[in-house]
Formats: structure tokens, C-alpha cells, sequence
């Protein structure tokens, strides 16, 4: 049953990384404030080169350490009176303070930086990484032409978001895309991981009509790629969805492709990746932004294996009861 006020019986923040950032964003000494999971953050970079993200109110008065705050160290100094924490968010020092420094801080979380992202744990128990973020471009960066990146605010929940990738039926219907009978498709869930690999046909610079393996790999509830090679053609298509409060969701895409010795080829790929992804992109919002969630859908075989990308998706809700959905 949905909770009163909102379109989903769901926790709006599963478990689990979600993107916080771009690396580029945040030099030495930066700081940020920041709004995700229904709560101020503050994201910033220690002397040390190391990005951190703590809770942002200051446990003295309450002022927020990412309006105005400043870096000391690997820590940050609160604009209000002063009181430094150091890069773990254990206050270290009080200004003309006599005597011991109070045992507070403020909660840390996790931040991994990735191919020129950063990346932040979310638990709602706390409960350190089940998981890593994995690296996405094989080869090294410098074989791939720099994210380029796309973002939307839609007003949709993370797990809505990712069942788009199963549900075989919305294709036709809303992208205009027909999947032909006996295609290849597979589906696997495994542990923090689902992995969907289906045939698709692309037209490149080089050939039309082109049937091709595409993969794409969901790691938790907030980080999906979907990458395909054909020839000497390889893109990724890094998609990040991060919970900022109920039913509001931060989109973000990111475009990547192998260089090909011809530099007009290869931006034409990314051209044409870019614009069939961020097309098809916004044909979905307004069907996430004005739908409400079925617990118990109406499936037929035509659909896809959505119920079970629900099973797969419990284990993102340590609050939840698995008994309230399919």
C-alpha cells in the first residue's frame, strides 16, 4: 500500500553508490554543499587530494559546513565558530578552547573517485560497502574520448528507473523500436549485480543495420553501463540515477568512445550514441514522472522478467519488509 502523500511504498534511497559528483568540479580545497537521500551533505577536498562527504550541519550550532566551510587539512573547518574535523569527521579542535575538544563529528560516508567521478555510499543502517564501484573503460582513459555528460531532475523513484532496461514491452510502444521474435536476450542476477545482454541493431558511420551484443550492467539500484563493440566501434553509456528526496531523482548520463585512428569517426559515434540515448531518455520521463507503482502488476510474457528485477532489488531496502512487494 502507498504511504499517504507519496507514489511509492518503497524508502526513496536504497542501499547502495550513487554519483555525488564529477572529479573535475572539485580541486583541491573545493567544497560543496550538497542535497541527496533527503539530507544536506557537504562534499569536499582534503589538502591531501582525498574527496570526502560528510553530514553537513556542524554538531555545535548547527551551521552548514558547505556554506562557507574550508578545507583544513583532510578535514574542514565550520564557518560559524571555527571547530575543525579532521578527514574521518572526529572534531579535532575549538577555538580558544582550554581543555579537551568534545568527543563529536559528524557522520563520514564513504566516497570512491572512478574514472573522473566520484561516488558515495549510501546505507541506511550505515553499514560499510557490500560492494565496489568498478572501473568502466578497459585499456586506460586516455583510449577513450572524455565523459561527456547529460542530466535531468525527474520526479520518479531509482528502482522505476532500472526496470525500464527489462521491461520488453514499452519499446515499441514509447521508443518506437520493435524487437523482433527470438532475438537474443538474457537476463542474470548476481548478488549487487544484474546483467542484461540483448541484440540490438545500430547503424554506425561504417555500416547501416548492424546487429550487435550490447551489455549493460546494473551495480546496485544507482550505477548502470551499457557498453557494445562492433568492429573496430566501442562506446559506454555510463547512467546514474541518485535519490535526492521522495520521488525526486537526479539523471545522469555519461558518453564515452574508444578513439578510432579517424577523428570525425569517432565523433560521429558519439554524436549518434549521445543523441538515441538522450532521445529515448526523454520519451521515458513523462511516463516515470505520471505513473504510480503496482505492487502486484499485471504480467504477461510479453513484458519481461520484471518481477524478478523487483526480487533482485529487495536486498537495497535494509529498512523495508520484503512481504510488501512481488
Amino acid at each position: 500500500m502507498t504511504r499517504p502523500g507519496h507514489r511509492y511504498p518503497l524508502p526513496s534511497a536504497p542501499d547502495g553508490w550513487y554519483r555525488v559528483g564529477a572529479s573535475s568540479a572539485l580541486p583541491p580545497g573545493g567544497v560543496q554543499p550538497l542535497r541527496y537521500f533527503g539530507r544536506e551533505l557537504v562534499l569536499f577536498r582534503g589538502e591531501d587530494g582525498t574527496p570526502r562527504l560528510f553530514d553537513a550541519h556542524c554538531p555545535h550550532l548547527g551551521a552548514h559546513l558547505g556554506w562557507g566551510g574550508r578545507v583544513r587539512g583532510a578535514g574542514i573547518r565550520c564557518p560559524f565558530h571555527g571547530w575543525c574535523y579532521d578527514g574521518d569527521g572526529r572534531c579535532i579542535e575549538v577555538p580558544r578552547l582550554r581543555g579537551p575538544v568534545p568527543k563529536v563529528g559528524v557522520r563520514s560516508h564513504p566516497v570512491r573517485e572512478v574514472h573522473d567521478m566520484l561516488f558515495a555510499w549510501h546505507h541506511t543502517a550505515g553499514e560499510p560497502p557490500g560492494w565496489e564501484v568498478a572501473p568502466y573503460r578497459e585499456g586506460g582513459c586516455e583510449h577513450w574520448t572524455p565523459w561527456t555528460h547529460e542530466g535531468f531532475t525527474v520526479r520518479t523513484h531509482v528502482q522505476d528507473m532500472g526496470e525500464n532496461i527489462l521491461d520488453q514491452g514499452h519499446f515499441l510502444a514509447v521508443h518506437d523500436v520493435d524487437l523482433p521474435e527470438g532475438r537474443a536476450f538474457e537476463a542474470r542476477f548476481e548478488g549487487p549485480y544484474m546483467i542484461v545482454e540483448q541484440a540490438l541493431t545500430m547503424t554506425t558511420p561504417a555500416s547501416r543495420g548492424t546487429e550487435i551484443l550490447a551489455r549493460t550492467v546494473n551495480s546496485g539500484p544507482g550505477v548502470s553501463v551499457t557498453s557494445y563493440a562492433v568492429g573496430e566501434v566501442e562506446t559506454i553509456t555510463l547512467v546514474t540515477q541518485t535519490p535526492v528526496e521522495e520521488d525526486l531523482v537526479e539523471l545522469g548520463i555519461a558518453f564515452s568512445v574508444r578513439r578510432l585512428a579517424d577523428q570525425r569517426a569517432t565523433a560521429e559515434v558519439e554524436r549518434m550514441n549521445r543523441e538515441i540515448v538522450v532521445g529515448q531518455l526523454r520519451q521515458d520521463i513523462p511516463i516515470w514522472e505520471h505513473r504510480i507503482y503496482r505492487e502486484r502488476p499485471i504480467l504477461t510474457g510479453a513484458d519481461g522478467p520484471i518481477r524478478e528485477y523487483r526480487r533482485w532489488f529487495r536486498q537495497f531496502y535494509s529498512e523495508w519488509s520484503n512481504e510488501r512487494t512481488e
